[in-house]
């Protein structure tokens, strides 16, 4: 059950960066909103806050929910639109969305909407991403996430573990393995697509999937360690701004774990389970 209106008035700010920022768009001086005291169902419109914790609400037609309380809400969202979560929340966003996990705790959530947006926080980040064309950011807590509606991008958290499950996958997928030089860990499996995995900074694992899948790495947005489990003749290696040609190839040499091409910029490259090198 939705509560009173209030007018000019910011919420509780326990968000950084980018969140902040959105937060701070949907909830100003010039912003009215409807608080939610109590669990139940209702339609408002505009932005809303939820004060109370531990309950079940489904808000439709709101702009933005931003949860101020202690946390541990399921708050389900039929309709388009932001939502901030508090921690220990359970998110359930069926239309196209933007989600938000929170400083603490863990955030679970379920984005089945096509073009929806979400990204971790500093808390645990647990859920699935079943919308098309949607976007995932993990967060500088541990993130594990299924992905399966197509076309798709995740990138893993600049900090802590991101896990990206794309088994069931069968659209063509994109993973980027910190593309901006931060340290987080990547441990991601492909689906059946064509997917295309973007090697960054940190360190990552990738299970390639049945699809002609590309691995890529592009001078100065790389300088990790990769390692790819199930490198198959129907997947490739793609270079860019390293200037290699048939006679300036990468440093190449078996080891005890697979073929290790090493890249002008101290990238590594762990071909798993390979007794042979393929330049």
């Amino acid at each position: 059950m939705s509560g009173p209106t209030v007018s000019g008035a910011t919420v509780a700010q326990q968000f950084t960066g980018g969140a902040a920022a959105t937060l701070s768009s949907y909830f100003n001086s010039g912003t009215t909103f409807t608080v939610f005291s109590a669990g139940g169902a209702s339609t408002v419109s505009g932005p809303a806050v939820v004060s109370t914790p531990n309950t079940a609400l489904t808000i439709t037609g709101a702009t933005a929910v931003a949860d101020t309380s202690s946390g541990g809400n399921a708050i389900t969202l039929p309709s388009s639109g932001a939502v901030f979560a508090a921690p220990n929340d359970t998110i359930s966003a069926t239309a196209a969305s933007t989600i938000f996990g929170a400083s603490s705790g863990v955030t679970k959530f379920t984005a089945a909407g096509s073009g929806s947006s979400i990204a971790g926080g500093a808390g645990g980040f647990v859920g699935t991403v079943s919308g098309a064309n949607s976007t995932l950011i993990g967060g500088t807590g541990n993130t594990i996430v299924s992905v399966g509606g197509a076309n798709s991008l995740a990138v893993a958290g600049s900090a802590g573990v991101t896990g990206i499950n794309e088994s069931a996958s069968t659209g063509a997928e994109t993973i980027a393995t910190n593309p901006l030089g931060n340290t987080g860990t990547l441990v991601a499996t492909l689906g059946s697509g064509a997917d295309s995995v973007l090697g960054g900074s940190g360190a990552s694992t990738i299970t390639g999937g049945t699809g002609n899948d590309v691995f890529a790495f592009i001078k100065g947005h790389a300088g990790g360690s990769e390692v790819i489990i199930g490198f198959t003749s129907s997947d490739n290696l793609a270079f860019a701004g390293y200037g290699y040609t048939a006679s300036n190839l990468p440093t190449e040499a078996v080891g005890s774990l697979g073929d290790v091409i090493t890249l002008s910029d101290g990238t590594t490259i762990t071909l798993a389970g390979y007794n042979h090198t393929i330049f």
